[in-house]
């Protein structure tokens, strides 16, 4: 078993979602951070897909029997108590008793803590999955600083825009002024509209720009709405989602056109 003693900020148990439920009225959910989820699963010889510990800081887990652990995603000060050091992108075995904390974020939004067989949730009692029987890594991981710079595609309400708009969230930088599993919310130079009436709820997509009447961005991300009424004047690549999800409160933003 793990206990989990402290969720933290925004601490969770995700895996890589659901996705192709829109139909129904849900999002994709899982990770926000996929391609990091996934390297973290790797190094434990995991399915890439398994769940993990999401956190944006304070997740204290303990373990009650010998368990292997890979942290991956952005950098927080990690400690262990009655147990061998924990660093960034190398799977280390911890012993029974052994307490893990990650501490204050660093770099970055998010982190993933795997542990190896995937965690099974059953509320504050974590279980870890069956032994996979794969290898797991045997280097640590190089970690890469995440890219500020984002590929957009144009959005579906262009109109709703002045004709400049696309020009001006391409060519100036936008900062993170918050950020939660449901989405970013950024400022810059204001993306004025053209059309103040109300837009009928449509069907979101992971990665939709939407846009308030203030003219400041909102990003969806992993936790996004079915449903939104706000014009979408853009759409974040696919590719490039896990960059604005690690893109941290004050962090600086550049879209370009794909």
């Amino acid at each position: 078993m793990i206990h989990v003693a402290s969720w933290g900020v925004a601490g969770s148990v995700q895996d890589a979602g659901r996705p192709g439920r829109a139909w129904l009225g849900a999002g994709r959910g899982g990770a926000v951070d996929r391609p990091s989820l996934a390297l973290a699963n790797r190094l434990v010889g995991n399915d890439e897909a398994c769940a993990a510990f999401e956190t944006s800081g304070g997740l204290t887990i303990t373990t009650t029997k010998p368990t292997m652990v890979a942290v991956t995603g952005g950098v927080a000060h990690i400690t262990v108590e009655s147990g061998p050091p924990v660093g960034w992108g190398m799977p280390v075995v911890l012993p029974a008793g052994a307490t893990l904390r990650v501490g204050r974020m660093m770099h970055g939004a998010r982190i993933y803590v795997s542990v190896r067989g995937g965690i099974i949730n059953s509320g504050d009692a974590m279980h870890a999955g069956p032994d996979p029987h794969t290898p797991a890594a045997l280097q640590p991981a190089a970690r890469h600083e995440p890219s500020t710079n984002v590929r957009l595609w144009p959005g579906p309400r262009l109109d709703w825009f002045d004709d400049d708009a696309l020009q001006i969230l391409t060519s100036n930088p936008f900062v993170v002024t918050d950020t939660s599993r449901v989405g970013s919310r950024l400022s810059g130079e204001s993306l004025r509209r053209v059309r103040h009436d109300e837009l009928p709820s449509e069907g979101m997509v992971e990665g939709s720009m939407q846009v308030p009447p203030d003219g400041n961005p909102i990003v969806m991300l992993a936790g996004y709405p079915a449903t939104g009424g706000y014009p979408v004047i853009a759409v974040v690549d696919p590719a490039d989602i896990h960059l604005v999800g690690q893109a941290a409160v004050g962090t600086e933003l550049r879209f370009r056109l794909t």
